[in-house]
């Protein structure tokens, strides 16, 4: 059943999705401790396109296979491969608060590529302030290089993590896989970038570091807790609430996200950051805010 707003259960599992989606990168931080992040990547990606595969089967959705459709998984699988190895060695290299923000630009990369992309997908006004908004907490998060916590590499490396999720974003909207279920379109993305990780995982050092049996369970996480549950639920909302609502919460994201970074790792909460923070969010929110058609007089 489509509804015309957001109730309070859709916005308390949307908030829901926005806290473990922000604990996600703290836990990839502690997680890099006994794997490497490229190979922790790959397993997640692995793991988790077996459970989605099953699913699939179980529940008999549609899995459409001709020769634009497979073209078109094997670019997405590997733009999702390309974003997810730039996330897992940025939040190796680099603050969890950095990454955070650097990594949720991604809807001025995707609100860009959509200007000049599709059709009726122009840039406002109130997008192009939340544009200009994300890029000055761009230039602050990179000046703020004090403290031994970041790295400019590092977030440099985010950044570019977050154009290959807007491309990923643009490729699912543009191209013949905006006709594919989107329980079939995880499959793709999962299961061609788990090879990719993977082999990829080889030319960043050993893949096993000081392994303990907590890392079972950050792992665990990220396959149950992220790449499944986030994603279902996420399927859900946008079926039954208007997409560019579900979307605005995004912005919730990196306000954990810093949160957990300061509570559970003891980042420190710098003045950069919080003024990048703060910019983020907001224009993450503009860009994603629905537009009100003006009454014609």
């Amino acid at each position: 059943m489509q509804k015309a707003r957001i109730d309070a259960q859709g916005a308390s599992l949307l908030i829901f999705i926005s806290l473990i989606l922000g604990a996600n990168q703290v836990v990839m931080k502690l997680t890099s401790e006994g794997l490497s992040p490229v190979f922790q990547s790959g397993l997640r990606s692995a793991v988790a396109a077996a459970c989605v595969g099953v699913w699939v089967l179980a529940r008999r959705i549609p899995f459409p296979i001709d020769r634009s459709i497979v073209k078109a998984g094997l670019w997405l699988g590997g733009l999702f491969a390309f974003e997810f190895l730039c996330l897992y060695v940025a939040v190796d290299m680099t603050s969890v608060s950095h990454v955070s923000i650097m990594f949720y630009t991604m809807p001025v990369h995707l609100s860009l590529m959509a200007h000049f992309l599709l059709p009726g997908e122009r840039l406002t006004r109130t997008k192009s302030l939340g544009l200009v908004l994300c890029l000055v907490a761009v230039v602050l998060v990179m000046s703020d290089q004090e403290g031994g916590h970041a790295d400019l590499t590092g977030d440099i490396i985010a950044f570019v993590g977050a154009i290959g999720w807007a491309a990923v974003g643009m490729l699912l909207r543009a191209s013949a896989m905006s006709r594919v279920p989107g329980e079939a379109t995880l499959l793709w993305q999962l299961g061609v970038s788990s090879p990719f990780l993977l082999l990829a995982a080889f030319f960043f050092g050993p893949l096993v570091r000081d392994f303990e049996p907590v890392h079972v369970w950050l792992m665990a996480y990220q396959v149950v807790a992220v790449a499944l549950f986030c994603f279902m639920a996420w399927l859900l909302l946008i079926r039954i609430y208007p997409a560019s609502t579900v979307a605005s919460f995004s912005f919730l994201t990196p306000v954990f996200s810093v949160f957990f970074a300061w509570a559970i790792l003891g980042e420190p909460l710098r003045p950069l950051v919080l003024a990048g923070l703060g910019l983020v969010a907001v224009g993450i929110y503009l860009i994603n805010r629905r537009q009100v058609p003006q009454k014609v007089a």
